[in-house]
């Protein structure tokens, strides 16, 4: 027994080599081939180059801001076009990082997010009347989501406008795939074609960023982005740390909690018609992602996800 113990480290400790000597393969695709994923690049970040984030609303950018500035590697913060002409760090087109979020989720924080901070939303009682019970409020607040996803989902063109808060129709490929300045065509769109991006377009653009995360995990990517920043995992990323958590909190914005568990089948069938691209670059981004997250782990030595 002792000797088939032996071979199984020996076999462990050679897997680990190839996965630092080289791009990721075939031990470390695992169940992910059928992605049609690009052999591995992780970038490093120079220590004086700056890095701009693509900023896209409700998808934990906020969060990142604060805790890549504890980290001393600060991100340039723009909710702009990935390709927007605008210059706002030097070499930032090579050195540019986006967070991505599952997209009903994604949906429903942008409704939330917008019906309690513009007048202009769908809102079916005044903030300050206090004469409503919360469950009344919930059911409000969901009966206004109803008739915002029905405005988009209806024969929607570019002079109904979107509450000038934000267009929830493919928001996330939209960022990646276009290149103008300014939140009209971030926030909102600029043409009829934006709402349908491109979506090998939108994964290249992934592909060719510094660093991308993913909200749902959002620990592990904030470690991540540590390792490319830095060049190794902080302490407090390691499984069985027991100290003081790296991340900070999630910014509120003032907004109720709120879930996709409370949504109905319609409201997820419309919600689905609106993200049809960005269902299928989530599920390529954490993918590629969880391969990002074992190259490094295998390249580091140490374990930090799935702990």
């Amino acid at each position: 027994r002792r000797g088939a113990e032996t071979t199984q480290t020996n076999m462990t400790t050679a897997m680990l080599a190839v996965a630092f000597l080289l791009p990721v393969s075939g031990y470390w695709r695992e169940h992910h081939n059928e992605m049609g994923l690009e052999d591995l690049e992780l970038k490093f970040l120079p220590s004086k180059q700056e890095v701009r984030l693509v900023h896209i609303p409700k998808s934990s950018g906020t969060a990142l801001i604060r805790d890549a500035r504890k980290l001393g590697k600060p991100v340039v913060n723009h909710e702009t076009c990935a390709y927007d002409p605008q210059e706002y760090c030097k070499d930032c087109d090579e050195w540019q990082a986006t967070m991505l979020r599952e997209p009903r989720s994604h949906v429903l924080s942008m409704f939330f997010h917008c019906t309690y901070s513009h007048q202009k939303v769908p809102r079916l009682y005044t903030r300050n009347d206090t004469s409503l019970s919360d469950a009344r409020r919930k059911s409000l607040d969901y009966k206004a989501f109803d008739m915002w996803l029905e405005f988009f989902n209806s024969d929607w063109k570019l002079e109904n406008g979107y509450y000038d808060c934000y267009h929830p129709r493919n928001m996330q490929s939209r960022y990646l795939t276009c290149a103008e300045s300014g939140w009209t065509h971030s926030h909102g769109v600029g043409s009829m074609e934006m709402l349908k991006p491109d979506l090998d377009a939108a994964k290249e653009t992934l592909n060719n960023m510094f660093f991308f995360g993913i909200k749902e995990e959002y620990h592990t990517s904030l470690c991540l982005y540590a390792y490319q920043s830095t060049g190794d995992f902080p302490e407090s990323c390691e499984c069985g740390f027991k100290g003081k958590e790296l991340k900070s909190s999630e910014a509120l914005h003032g907004i109720p909690p709120h879930s996709t568990d409370d949504l109905n089948a319609k409201q997820i069938k419309q919600i689905d018609a609106l993200t049809g691209v960005d269902v299928q670059l989530y599920q390529y981004a954490t993918a590629l992602f969880w391969e990002r997250v074992a190259f490094a782990e295998a390249r580091s030595g140490k374990k930090i996800s799935q702990c």
